[in-house]
């Protein structure tokens, strides 16, 4: 979601995975907080989406008895807070968790044992690559239980190192909504279950 800027009717739906008229009777009902454009258009609070999300998320984890763990390894505590902001319209019921560099993460995954991880491939103290090898060994599964998330153009991945083929990797800026997809994806080949 962008945040900061006001959605359309439209918008706040595809955020929410409702539809319009649901998110109209919300707003009536105040569970949604908005206004009417001078050309009569509704108008909604990102904020309010991001709440509403959140709720729905915790919600849901509550009835379904569990959140993924998802462990995120990045350095950078500006892009940790994305993630942290960006999760809560997720559907997929998650508790993210963060290591900020590789050696944390190694350790992290032991005690953990969460079910999906995102490596950023230049972190400190373990390369990124090492790390990736290594979830690929402990995480032998069809579907992947963990993602490269990068800033570096393909061809400068190909020459520093070779990622497991099954490996997925997402560019930055991060597309989150692929990112929940793939942890989704994760959850639903090990029949829902957690780690």
């Amino acid at each position: 979601m962008t945040t900061g800027r006001d959605l359309s009717t439209a918008e706040a739906a595809q955020e929410l995975g409702v539809s319009i008229k649901t998110i109209q009777q919300w707003m009536e009902k105040g569970l949604l907080t908005g206004f009417r454009t001078l050309g009569g258009h509704r108008r909604i609070h990102a904020d309010a989406v991001l709440r509403l999300a959140e709720q729905r998320r915790q919600e849901h984890a509550a009835t379904t008895g569990t959140q993924l763990k998802v462990l995120v390894i990045e350095d950078d505590a500006d892009i940790c807070r994305l993630y942290e902001i960006m999760s809560r319209s997720w559907r997929t019921p998650t508790m993210l968790h963060f290591a900020h560099d590789g050696m944390a993460g190694l350790i992290a995954i032991g005690e953990l044992h969460p079910d999906f991880v995102v490596v950023d491939l230049n972190i400190p103290k373990v390369d990124g690559y090492q790390l990736i090898h290594t979830l690929s060994f402990q995480f032998d599964d069809q579907v992947p239980r963990y993602c490269v998330v990068t800033g570096l153009a393909p061809d400068e991945i190909a020459r520093r190192g070779i990622l497991p083929a099954q490996c997925p990797v997402l560019g930055k800026p991060i597309d989150f909504s692929t990112l929940e997809q793939l942890i989704a994806r994760s959850r639903a080949a090990r029949g829902g279950k957690g780690a």
